[in-house]
């Protein structure tokens, strides 16, 4: 069967059968990503059929759902992932809901009729690389999407009914500027509203197209206190009913809450434990845990 060598799924996700449907990312231009070095391109129809017919012989009664992936399988054209769709159900005829990543980019490029046909087969709890609402941040990280469109495909997705997950990546903007990318981020993530905000610390490592700017001193990463002020004014400033889960292995304090039940919960148990940081053990640590050649 094809797999995807990394096999990334967000937690929530870490029980679904996985379909690769698509090879490499549509825009692979990230600086702070080594992991999709192919092109782009979709994964021929009788490849994914054996797949299917793979997870069929382990399914069971209570098999509904099914992760995509490839770096962005939403990318795939909408009559194509019906096609795949169609597939699944006639072998795993209790399947009923589909997952997966997928860009800003992605959304934007369906139109509200594909959306809804999406959802109308069960397309639900996508999961989106966001990363940033901050103009500057996505800008210099190359991310291919702006705050503004963050917050419009954000709410086009919840016009057509669909639960979308996004990544928040503290550390993203560098040093100095983890407050202003916080803020900006709060904002943007507010007016998109997501279910589920899951938190991630940067990590730089040398297989990075970021590291040329780092040896150069053009770009220097947050420090591990900034990170962690960083989630706290993140967490404080969001304006949305949603779960944030920062409990990655890149995240030293570990914790997950609802917005805004646990809001001032969770900003408290920062302030509790920031303090108690000891900046170069948490550096050591998030290097021992990720096993990488980091900064």
């Amino acid at each position: 069967m094809a797999k995807d060598k990394l096999h990334i799924r967000p937690p929530f996700d870490l029980g679904t059968p996985m379909l690769r449907v698509a090879r490499g990312c549509t825009h692979g231009k990230c600086r702070f990503c080594s992991i999709y070095h192919e092109p782009f391109s979709p994964v021929p129809m009788d490849e994914i059929v054996a797949d299917i017919e793979g997870l069929a012989l382990e399914a069971t009664a209570l098999t509904n759902r099914i992760f995509l992936t490839g770096g962005n399988p939403y990318a795939l054209p909408t009559r194509i992932l019906l096609d795949i769709f169609d597939e699944v159900e006639k072998r795993i005829p209790t399947v009923n809901s589909y997952g997966g990543f997928c860009r800003i980019a992605d959304v934007a490029r369906k139109s509200d009729e594909d959306l809804l046909a999406l959802v109308r087969r069960g397309v639900n709890n996508i999961t989106i690389g966001a990363e940033s609402g901050c103009d500057e941040t996505l800008a210099y990280m190359r991310k291919g999407h702006t705050a503004q469109d963050i917050a419009e495909q954000g709410k086009r997705l919840h016009e057509a009914g669909i639960e979308f997950t996004f990544f928040y990546l503290a550390g993203m903007a560098g040093a100095g500027k983890g407050q202003q990318n916080a803020l900006d981020s709060a904002k943007a993530y507010s007016e998109a509203s997501p279910s589920r905000i899951l938190v991630t610390t940067l990590s730089p490592t040398k297989s990075w197209p970021l590291a040329e700017a780092i040896d150069r001193g053009e770009w220097t990463p947050s420090g591990e206190v900034e990170a962690q002020r960083e989630i706290q004014t993140f967490i404080a400033n969001l304006n949305c009913a949603c779960n944030v889960n920062c409990s990655h292995d890149t995240d030293i304090i570990k914790f997950e809450g609802m917005i805004p039940e646990d809001q001032e919960k969770m900003v408290e148990l920062l302030d509790h434990c920031i303090p108690k940081m000891n900046e170069n053990a948490a550096r050591r640590l998030r290097a021992m845990v990720l096993g990488r050649r980091s900064f």
